[in-house]
């Protein structure tokens, strides 16, 4: 499963699913929809550091989004 297929596949159900959070921690994009969409809000420790470490566009949105 891709990044982008677990991610729908939480949106689809609307909710979180933390053994999908793994996969979609891999792509900065749908990490940054998973906060905004999913959880509304932070991210899970691990996907919030790996968020921060991928330092690119969507890492700023997400920065911005939790302010």
């Amino acid at each position: 499963m891709t990044p982008k297929q677990a991610y729908y596949k939480a949106k689809e159900l609307g909710k979180r699913i933390p053994e999908l959070e793994p996969t979609i921690s891999q792509d900065a994009q749908y990490s940054y929809y998973y906060a905004t969409d999913i959880i509304k809000g932070r991210l899970p420790d691990f996907m919030h550091n790996q968020m921060i470490l991928e330092n690119n566009e969507y890492t700023k949105e997400y920065v911005e989004f939790i302010k």
